[in-house]
C-alpha cells in the first residue's frame, strides 16, 4: 500500500482546469454541474493520473460522476471518443440491483456524448437480453457480483479488453458475503487495469482486498470522518416496543416531511408498515427483496416523482440509491451497528442539503443505540415522541399560519365566495367546518400511553453508564450451562431473584458447558449464599453455591485448601471434552429478558458461528440470507 495519503484538492475553479473530455464537459453542463464537488476535484488530480485509487467519501456526494470522469480519463484521454464498441472497456460493480441500474443511467448521460455504451447486468433483467448487448458490442458494464460471476462463468462477458475496473460501495459488498465473487471477477481481469476502490468507510477487509488487487493505491480522503454527520441532525425517543408502529404514524406527522425513508429491519415488517401507512392516508411505497426489480423501479420514481412521500424499505435502500431531496430518515428499527447507522443516515443531508434522521429504540435497546451513537462520533437530541396532543397543536398552528396570508393572496372570486360563506352565518360555524375538513385529509395521530409511562420512569438524557463488574467479588456457581440452554438472558434475574441481590451485585457471568460461574459484590456475598440455599419451587433442582473463579478450573489447579470443594462436572471431564474456549459474558442489564429466550440472540450471527463465512449468491447478484432475513 503507497505510504501516501491524499486529502483532495482545496479548491478547483471549474471542470475544464481538471483536463475533463469536451464532450463530457458539455454533459456536465447540460446536468447543472458548474464545479466539482471535493471528491471529484481529488480524483481528478494531475498528481493522481493513471494510479490506482483508494477513495473513501461519504454518500451524496457525487461519487459516480467521480469515477465516470476517472474512467474516460483513463479509456479515451484525448481521442474525440470510444469508438466501436467491442468486449468492455471498463466494469463497475455495485452491490444491489438499485445502486447498479442508477449507477448505469448516470454514467449513460455523463459518458454518452463520448460515444460510450453503457449497460446494466443485474438480477431480475433478462440475461439474455444482457448477453445480446455485450454480444453487439459496450463500452462500460455495471453490474452486480453474482450476475457478473453467472456471464463470465458462461464466457458471456469478456474482460479482457478491461483498462478500468471500479468497486462501488466495496464495504458494502464485504458485508454482504461477496468476497469470493469479488475475487473471481478481479482475478479474471487483465492486471494491467486500473483499479478504483470507492468506500465509505475502510475497515480493515478493504485495505486487505485493495492490498491484494490494485497496485500501490493512493488513499484519497474526501471526506473526514468529523464531516460525516455534519449536515445531519439526530434525534432519538424511546418508545415502548408495542406502540412502535404508532410512534412512526406520530413522527411522519409531526414533521410532515416533503419525502421521508423509513427502515425496518425485515421484509415483513416493511409490508405491515407501508400498508398500514397507506390505509392512514400517507402515500407511501415500499421496497424489499421480495419486491421485482420492476416494482423497486416503480416504486422509486414514484418517490422521486413527488407521487409518494414516504419509501418503507430494508437496509436495500441503505447505499447508494439516488433518492434526492429525502428530508427525514426514520429509523423505526434499530440499524445493526455504528456504520449501518451512517449507511442509512447518510440517505439525507445530501450535497449541502440539512437532514434529519430519527431513531426510535425500546427501553430493552437503548443501552444499544447509546453505544452505537457513541461509536459513531454522533450526539443526538433525546426527546420524548411526539403525542397526538402535540400535533394537534402543530395543525392548528399551520392553519392559523395558512388563514393569515390568505386574505393577501385571495383572488377577487375567491373573496366572493368566502363572503358568501359567511352570510347568515356564524363565523365560528364556518371556521369548525373547515377545521374538520383540514383534519379529516390528514392522518389521525395516534395515542401512546404505554411510552408515556415509560416515559415517566425513566429520566432524561443519556443514561449514566452503569458501573463495571465489582472490584473485590465472591465466585458462586449455578447448576445450568450450554447443556440445558443457559443464557445470561435469563440467568441474571434467576440469580437476582434467588439470592435478593441487584444486578448491579453481579460481576461476570461465563458460561461453561454444565454450569455457570458468576461474581458477587463481597459485600453481598454472605447474604446472597443463605438466600440461595432456599430451594426455588420455579426452578426445581437448580443448585447455587460457592465457587473457585472459572480461569482456576480451566488452568487444572488443585481447589483452595482453606475451603474443600467436590469437583464440578465439568472439572471430573477428561482434558479433550473441556471446552475449548470460555470467555466471560458481560452482562447488559438491557439485553436480559426472560427464562426460554433463544440462546445467543444477543451476540451478533458471526459471533455465534464462530466467525464470518461467505454467503452463498443467488444468480440475480444476491446474497442468499440464511436464518433471520434483517436486509431485503
Amino acid at each position: 500500500m503507497a505510504a501516501l495519503c491524499y486529502k483532495g484538492i482545496v479548491s478547483a475553479p471549474d471542470f475544464a482546469s481538471l483536463a475533463a473530455h469536451p464532450a463530457l464537459q458539455r454533459a456536465l453542463a447540460a446536468h447543472g454541474y458548474a464545479e466539482p464537488t471535493p471528491v471529484q476535484a481529488a480524483v481528478l488530480d494531475p498528481a493522481l493520473r493513471g494510479k490506482d485509487l483508494l477513495v473513501s467519501s461519504r454518500t451524496g456526494s457525487g461519487k459516480t460522476v467521480a469515477f465516470g470522469l476517472v474512467m474516460a480519463e483513463t479509456l479515451i484521454g484525448d481521442a474525440p471518443g470510444f469508438g466501436r464498441g467491442g468486449p468492455p472497456l471498463a466494469l463497475v460493480i455495485a452491490p444491489t440491483r438499485e445502486l447498479a441500474v442508477q449507477v448505469q443511467r448516470e454514467l449513460a448521460w455523463l459518458l454518452g456524448p463520448a460515444g460510450a455504451v453503457v449497460t446494466a447486468c443485474v438480477g431480475g433483467l433478462d440475461p439474455r437480453r444482457e448477453a445480446q448487448a455485450l454480444k453487439a458490442g459496450v463500452h462500460v458494464v455495471v453490474g452486480t457480483p453474482g450476475r457478473l460471476v453467472d456471464h463470465i462463468s458462461r464466457h458471456v462477458l469478456d474482460l479482457s479488453a478491461l483498462g478500468a475496473l471500479v468497486l462501488d460501495e466495496a464495504d458494502e459488498m464485504l458485508d454482504m458475503g461477496f468476497r469470493e465473487e469479488l475475487e473471481t471477477i478481479l482475478e479474471a481481469a487483465p492486471p494491467g487495469r486500473r483499479t478504483i476502490l470507492f468506500s465509505a468507510t475502510l475497515p480493515k477487509p478493504i485495505v486487505e482486498l485493495a492490498r491484494a488487487y490494485t497496485r500501490e493505491p493512493v488513499r484519497v480522503t474526501a471526506t473526514p470522518p468529523r464531516q460525516a454527520h455534519e449536515d445531519i441532525t439526530y434525534r432519538a425517543h424511546v418508545v415502548a416496543q408495542r406502540e412502535r408502529d404508532h410512534a412512526i404514524v406520530n413522527v411522519l406527522r409531526a414533521l410532515e416531511p416533503a419525502s421521508a425513508l423509513v427502515f425496518r429491519a425485515r421484509r415483513e415488517a416493511v409490508t405491515h408498515t407501508a400498508a398500514s401507512l397507506g390505509e392512514r392516508g400517507f402515500e407511501t411505497v415500499a421496497i424489499s427483496g421480495e419486491l421485482t426489480q420492476s416494482e423497486r423501479l416503480r416504486a422509486l420514481k414514484s418517490l422521486r416523482d413527488g407521487r409518494a412521500r414516504v419509501l418503507v424499505a430494508t437496509d436495500v435502500a441503505a447505499r447508494g440509491l439516488d433518492l434526492p431531496g429525502i428530508e427525514l430518515v426514520l429509523h423505526a428499527d434499530l440499524p445493526q451497528d455504528a456504520s449501518a447507522l451512517q449507511h442509512r443516515s447518510g440517505r439525507t443531508g445530501r450535497a449541502g442539503k440539512k437532514g434529519l434522521a430519527v431513531l426510535l429504540a425500546s427501553p430493552q435497546e437503548r443501552y444499544k443505540l447509546e453505544r452505537m451513537l457513541r461509536e459513531a462520533g454522533v450526539t443526538p437530541e433525546w426527546a420524548p415522541v411526539p403525542t397526538a396532543d402535540l400535533i394537534l397543536r402543530q395543525d392548528e398552528a399551520r392553519l392559523a399560519t395558512e388563514v393569515s396570508g390568505a386574505v393577501a393572496e385571495a383572488a377577487e372570486e375567491e373573496l366572493a365566495t368566502a363572503r358568501a360563506l359567511l352570510a347568515g352565518r356564524e363565523p365560528v360555524a364556518v371556521a369548525l367546518a373547515l377545521l374538520r375538513r383540514a383534519r379529516a385529509a390528514l392522518p389521525a395521530p395516534e395515542e401512546l400511553p404505554e411510552t408515556a409511562r415509560a416515559a415517566s420512569e425513566t429520566p432524561r438524557g443519556p443514561r449514566a453508564a452503569r458501573p463495571g463488574p465489582p472490584a473485590e467479588a465472591a465466585w458462586f456457581r449455578i447448576s445450568v450451562g450450554r447443556e440445558k440452554k443457559a443464557d445470561p438472558k435469563w440467568v441474571l434475574p434467576l440469580l437476582c431473584r434467588r439470592g435478593g441481590v441487584t444486578r448491579d451485585e453481579i460481576g461476570k457471568i461465563v458460561i461453561l458447558a454444565s454450569e455457570t460461574r458468576f461474581e458477587v459484590a463481597k459485600g453481598a456475598a454472605a447474604r446472597f449464599a443463605a438466600a440461595a440455599r432456599v430451594p426455588d419451587p420455579r426452578a426445581p433442582g437448580v443448585r447455587i453455591e460457592p465457587a473457585r473463579p472459572p480461569g482456576e478450573v480451566l488452568a487444572g489447579r488443585p481447589p483452595d485448601a482453606t475451603r474443600p470443594q467436590a469437583p464440578g462436572p465439568a472439572e471430573r471431564r477428561p482434558a479433550e471434552h473441556r471446552p475449548v474456549e470460555h470467555r466471560p459474558v458481560e452482562h447488559r442489564p438491557v439485553e436480559h429478558g426472560v427464562p426460554g429466550s433463544r440462546p445467543g440472540a444477543h451476540r451478533p450471527a458471526a459471533a455465534r458461528s464462530g466467525g464470518h463465512t461467505p454467503r452463498p449468491v443467488s444468480g440475480d447478484g444476491h446474497a442468499v440470507r440464511r436464518g433471520p432475513r434483517h436486509d431485503g
